[in-house]
């Protein structure tokens, strides 16, 4: 037997490193996997809250507003999607568990599926879509330095770099991603101070704004969508350290660098060409270390998305190990998608994650309330899938998405059918907060009257 043992320990040690998070098939970690305290949350998320794709967000704001109208918007989007994301980390965080399980606890087996699929869908095209903004910069900036080789070939570089890194996550997560926060940190100042010493941001302030889109409204929407971009990966991140204050680190490093950078593209965008990011890099103190910028600002994203990808598919299938093909398969995508997407063009993969997330955590939190009403509370029929989908439409009805033939089908049903207008066009009508309230009280309420049927059937039966 002790032959046996000592066996066990050495095929134990000899484990991949990518195992190291996933000690058990329900996605509970050991304590010792658990590095991150309240600062590591707050570093953790001011990091992944930077992102030079930020700066296109803060350009497509101005000119329909005026300057101060859109640091308005940016400063109340960002609060708004942070918030949100806040919740979602404070969740994985107190029940050190990742987001297909938390789903499955409220909402069954039906309800995890249906955020398995979502949050696969998620981590596949922002993960391409932060490899294809950092693979465009970076082979603009080594062109620029008469360097060749294009974007197919920094793409596949970055996508193989990502997949190292994930192979070994919780060293990259302890060595890398919370202390290149400082680095994030220092990028973010430098933005800053070129922006207001270069691009004359005290004159910009006096212009008008354009009336056109996106209005005061939909501007707080699509900054709230950039914070909520990381809504899928918030439970799986936020279990990597304990429940005290995580959520609210969480939130201040989300929401501040969040805010941060979309101001930069407010402030210097209408002075520049927005698709020119490698022009500005370039033109701030720190343009002689654009790549690495690039690699600090995308590359972590990137490599977050590939890890949740993982740690969903593992708790999705558990017997499966579907873990590391995934990785393996993500990585690949990641890079064959970032050689040939536009990376610039995300406007409407900003909002259909809102638009799907934002509604999903209502109706997650919406079960678990009345879960918490009554002791126990059966999921919701059908996994919750009717409060999500009552949330995703009132989300679009509110702001819809410019997709060929989804629009038209909208205004049928809420235009046609049931005799409203579209867009719905209330002033002061947030997409976000409409989708989120409405998929809270629905699971709420489906879980409610579930609860008091099981308290009633139980009663009759005494």
């Amino acid at each position: 037997m002790a032959l046996l043992e000592v066996g066990r320990e050495a095929a134990v040690r000899r484990l991949p490193p990518f195992g190291e998070l996933e000690r058990s098939t329900d996605g509970a970690l050991a304590a010792t996997d658990r590095p991150l305290g309240s600062l590591g949350h707050l570093a953790l998320w001011g990091n992944l809250g930077a992102g030079l794709y930020l700066l296109v967000v803060g350009a497509w704001l101005v000119p329909a507003l005026s300057i101060p109208w859109a640091i308005a918007a940016t400063l109340i989007g960002a609060a708004l999607g942070g918030a949100l994301v806040a919740a979602a980390v404070g969740l994985g965080a107190s029940e050190n568990r990742p987001g297909v399980v938390l789903h499955r606890g409220a909402l069954g087996e039906a309800g995890a599926s249906l955020y398995a699929v979502l949050a696969i869908f998620r981590h596949l095209a922002w993960g391409a879509v932060q490899l294809a903004i950092a693979a465009e910069l970076a082979a603009s900036v080594a062109e620029r330095q008469g360097v060749g080789g294009g974007r197919p070939l920094w793409a596949g570089a970055f996508g193989l770099l990502i997949l190292l890194a994930a192979l070994n996550p919780l060293t990259v997560v302890r060595r890398w991603l919370v202390p290149s926060a400082a680095l994030a940190l220092l990028i973010a100042v430098a933005f800053a101070y070129s922006a207001w010493s270069d691009f004359g941001v005290p004159a910009m302030l006096e212009r008008d704004s354009a009336a056109s889109w996106p209005s005061m409204t939909q501007a707080i929407d699509l900054v709230a969508a950039a914070a909520l971009v990381w809504l899928p990966v918030a439970s799986d991140v936020g279990r990597l350290g304990g429940g005290r204050r995580a959520g609210a680190a969480a939130f201040g490093g989300l929401a501040t660098m969040t805010a941060w950078f979309v101001l930069i593209g407010v402030l210097f965008l209408p002075m520049v060409d927005g698709n020119d990011l490698t022009g500005f890099l370039m033109s701030t103190p720190l343009g002689a270390l654009a790549v690495l910028v690039v690699i600090v600002l995308e590359l972590d994203g990137a490599f977050v998305s590939l890890y949740a990808l993982s740690s969903t598919a593992r708790a999705w299938t558990p017997k499966a190990d579907a873990a590391l093909p995934a990785v393996v398969a993500g990585a690949a995508i990641f890079a064959i998608s970032a050689a040939l997407l536009n990376p610039f063009d995300y406007g409407d993969a900003l909002l259909l994650l809102g638009a799907a997330f934002a509604p999903l955590l209502g109706a997650l939190l919406g079960a678990r309330l009345a879960r918490r009403r009554f002791g126990y509370a059966a999921p919701p029929r059908a996994g919750g899938a009717v409060a999500w989908a009552l949330g995703f439409l009132l989300y679009n009805w509110a702001s819809p998405l410019d997709v060929p033939g989804w629009t038209p089908a909208l205004s049928g049903l809420f235009h046609g059918l049931l005799r409203l207008p579209f867009p719905a066009g209330v002033p002061g009508l947030s997409a976000t907060v409409l989708g989120f309230a409405a998929a809270f009280a629905a699971s709420a309420v489906a879980a409610t009257l579930r609860a008091r049927r099981g308290v009633r059937a139980s009663e009759a039966v005494c």
